[in-house]
């Protein structure tokens, strides 16, 4: 199968997600000797993810972290309690310390340098790889060198409040703690001051640098430097020191000074309901957590509302994923590596970028929690990866990038009870190539008829080859059926079946 041109690739880029030390350490494994850095990875690895299909690698936790993290991750009882379940063997040094609690953005020393994350990026390009690289908006480390030589660059207590500070929400010295609004804050990081213009000026700077060593940016918890949010989350706090919301969103100033000096440069944000369509207006890519959401929990009107009712620009900005480092193993979420596989069909089939997790291909069931350079170790699922090995091929193909993408309904079949309600479809077309996409996401045989009215004759031939992509199984059928009556099709739980005709 000819690999698409690059243009075509960048429409809707694959992407996949590495834990940078955790594979690290699995390369050291595999290779029988101590792979600890950039230099160190061999060539043949980024060619082997070029020739799966990929487009982007995204090097998860490279930046410089400190020694409170550390700590913090190698002592605090509930993290603890975490490993020990999510990795009952653990030892001290499997904890390596969380990615996203960064000092400041240089290289972790135990990677390379920043010469060498460049020198890696020259590589990645030259084999048709793009990097994407990590930005955390929302907080620094806590002993981030900022903390002592800029603390008005982070939110304090309210001023007046006399210490000891609340210790489940402020440091000793009043800086709070990183926080998403919900639950307990981040207690190893500490909370960025986005109403400070001083702080905003500095925190441009580090996107200007991420994107001269990136090709893609991945911007943790996005949404959070929102001025609604932070006016939501931290207003009494701001104005007791005399802070009001700026005129503009933080997004509104960084993204469009690093398109300024770096054109190419993309970016992709990690979102959650509401604000998805809010941060579109900046990003190239969010997250569609409202896609995996409806996954998950299965019920297919709610699916298909999602999918169907949304306009095409709204998808086409979507990063589609049914796992990453945040998420449980999608083999373990979804309850089944066939259930898992169908998740993925309807995903990676849709328009917009698609995202894969390492060891994702491979049907792997145990998290890697990110504070660990490993996760319990279990058996590949080969058919899972047979799966993916065809999925990714498919979807690489031009028309799924370049093409035109149109909902399709299914019609009833000829069953009774009906089970046309279990299928979902959709269309891709480019120029006289059609792929129709059927995915049964249910837990029983599904059956029904998709009319295609684009159906025509081949060298005046009114009976066409109609190719299943995934199997590669062709069948012969007449273009009046196909205009009139629909392709029938029979799908088995959780099939997917992508058919290409003219």
């Amino acid at each position: 199968m000819a690999a698409p041109q690059a243009d075509s690739e960048d429409t809707f880029p694959q992407m996949l997600e590495i834990s940078t030390r955790p594979w690290l350490f699995e390369l050291s494994q595999k290779y029988g000797k101590n792979l600890t850095s950039f230099a160190s990875i061999p060539d043949a690895e980024f060619a082997a993810i070029r020739k799966q299909g990929y487009r982007v690698v995204w090097m998860m936790g490279v930046w410089a972290l400190g020694p409170y993290g550390l700590h913090f991750d190698r002592t605090n009882p509930g993290l603890l309690q975490g490993y020990a379940q999510t990795l009952p063997d653990f030892t001290q040094a499997d904890i390596i310390g969380s990615p996203y609690a960064p000092v400041e953005y240089v290289t972790n020393p135990q990677l390379g340098s920043d010469d060498d994350l460049r020198a890696l990026r020259q590589k990645l390009n030259s084999m048709g790889l793009k990097l994407m690289l990590d930005f955390v908006p929302n907080h620094s480390a806590v002993d981030a060198p900022w903390t002592s030589a800029h603390p008005d660059f982070y939110i304090h207590a309210p001023k007046g409040t006399n210490p000891p500070y609340d210790s489940t929400r402020y440091l000793p010295n009043g800086i709070a703690y990183g926080w998403a609004g919900w639950g307990a804050g981040w207690m190893d990081t500490a909370q960025y001051n986005y109403w400070n213009p001083d702080f905003v000026n500095a925190q441009v700077l580090n996107v200007l640098k991420i994107a001269s060593l990136a090709d893609y940016i991945r911007c943790d918890m996005a949404f959070l430097t929102l001025n609604s949010v932070i006016s939501q989350y931290w207003t009494q706090n701001l104005a007791s020191w005399g802070y009001s919301a700026p005129q503009q969103d933080f997004w509104a100033v960084a993204i469009p000074a690093a398109k300024a000096k770096f054109p190419e440069v993309k970016f992709l944000a990690e979102v959650y309901y509401p604000w998805q369509s809010t941060l579109q207006q900046w990003f190239d890519f969010t997250y569609d957590k409202q896609l995996y959401d409806r996954l998950v929990d299965g019920n297919l009107d709610n699916i298909r509302g999602y999918i169907a009712g949304n306009p095409i620009q709204y998808h086409m900005k979507n990063a589609h994923f049914v796992e990453n480092h945040d998420e449980p193993r999608a083999a373990a979420e979804f309850g089944s590596n066939a259930r898992a596989n169908a998740a993925a069909a309807v995903s990676m089939s849709l328009p917009g970028m698609r995202f894969y997790f390492m060891g994702q291909k491979e049907g792997l069931h145990n998290k890697l929690d990110v504070h660990l350079r490993r996760s319990a170790s279990e058996p590949v699922i080969t058919w899972t990866q047979d799966f993916y090995r065809s999925l990714i091929s498919v979807v690489s193909q031009p028309v799924f990038h370049d093409g035109q993408w149109s909902y399709q309904n299914v019609m009833s079949g000829y069953d009774n009870p009906v089970t046309n309600w279990r299928l979902v479809a959709w269309k891709w077309t480019l120029q006289q190539q059609k792929v129709l996409c059927v995915i049964n996401y249910s837990d029983t045989l599904g059956q029904g008829r998709i009319v295609l009215p684009d159906a025509l004759p081949v060298n005046g031939n009114n009976t066409i080859p109609v190719t299943e992509m995934l199997s590669g199984a062709v069948y012969e059928r007449n273009i009046n059926d196909l205009q009139g009556q629909g392709l029938y099709v029979i799908l088995q739980p959780w099939q997917a079946q992508f058919f290409s005709y003219v």
